[in-house]
């Protein structure tokens, strides 16, 4: 079987684009989805179940609430660590709380239609080629951590008065995470022609991007109609352009009980090598890779993308194409 024909060695899409469906899925193979799919899949069922919820309410008003998920799961400065109850002067008593999972649930979130099908557009354009990248679990901490960093920034420039908003708010949307992934794309590809929609005008990756921040920028300077959500979208930008260039500082993100950056504990040596690689021919030429050993690189590559190889690893594929 050639290096062409194993399922993670697919071609992608247009442009060099990574085709957030590539991978081999297929109907009955939903586990092989990428995680870009993956949370456009989420994204949408959750917006269904929203709305399903608020047709129940128009029909049985007392049963369930209007909307639990976006009361439960939405950020406010007001719920993240604190709330407002009224008391009998008229007055507000504050309440201390630890409701950190808004940092997370409200990223999957909209508020109509227009709202999830522009953040899930620029998800499924954009998404596969920061996935491709990173590698499959870097990328859901890299696209997680640009929303946190989006609430996060949405928090203090409240807390500090530059959003001039009501603290209860409610902040939904994954256009945090979105911005990350754009100014990501800026990096990876900074010269690649992308074709807005509007205007419908080609331009590069890295104009487009950074365009979009500067009117995000501008946006929230001038204290525009949704000042909050730019807040928002500087902050997953930000988080994005900083963590791409430092994407080891993402491999703890799922592992908190643990720390990468300790010495790992030596491993015994290998009692012999893998067949076919390494070993003189009669000639004095190394022979051609193993097919398991360039499997294995390939399942790597799937895993953690092409920057995660070593300069061996890279040499075993370099080998195996021009087999």
């Amino acid at each position: 079987m050639g290096i062409y024909d194993r399922d993670y060695s697919r071609p992608r899409g247009s442009r060099g684009m990574a085709d957030p469906f590539a991978g081999g899925t297929r109907p009955g193979r939903v586990s092989r989805w990428s995680v870009n799919t993956w949370l456009i899949v989420i994204n949408v069922a959750v917006f269904v179940f929203q709305g399903f919820l608020k047709k129940t309410h128009a029909i049985m008003p007392n049963f369930p609430p209007s909307d639990p998920l976006e009361f439960f799961g939405h950020f406010s400065s007001a719920r993240a660590f604190f709330f407002y109850t009224s008391n009998n002067q008229g007055g507000a008593n504050l309440h201390l709380t630890l409701e950190v999972w808004r940092f997370i649930s409200f990223q999957f979130l909209h508020a109509n239609l227009m709202h999830i099908f522009f953040n899930m557009f620029g998800l499924f354009i954009f998404g596969g080629m920061v996935e491709e990248y990173l590698g499959r679990k870097k990328y859901l901490a890299f696209y997680l951590t640009c929303g946190i960093f989006g609430a996060l920034a949405y928090l203090i420039l409240n807390l500090v008065g530059f959003l001039i908003n009501d603290p209860r708010t409610p902040l939904i949307g994954a256009s945090a995470g979105v911005f990350g992934v754009i100014v990501a794309c800026a990096y990876i590809q900074p010269n690649m022609i992308v074709q807005l929609l509007f205007p419908p005008i080609p331009l590069k990756m890295k104009w487009m991007a950074y365009g979009y921040v500067g009117i995000a920028g501008l946006n929230l300077i001038m204290q525009g109609q949704n000042a909050g959500g730019d807040a928002a979208h500087i902050g997953g930008a930000v988080a994005g352009f900083f963590f791409i260039r430092n994407s080891h500082l993402l491999r703890d993100f799922f592992d908190v009980f643990q720390n990468s950056n300790k010495p790992k504990k030596a491993r015994p040596a290998r009692a012999r090598k893998s067949p076919g690689w390494g070993r003189q021919s009669e000639r004095g030429q190394a022979r051609k890779p193993s097919d398991d050993e360039v499997d294995r690189v390939l399942r790597k590559v799937s895993a953690s993308g092409l920057h995660s190889l070593s300069k061996k690893e890279k040499e075993i594929l370099r080998k195996a194409s021009e087999q």
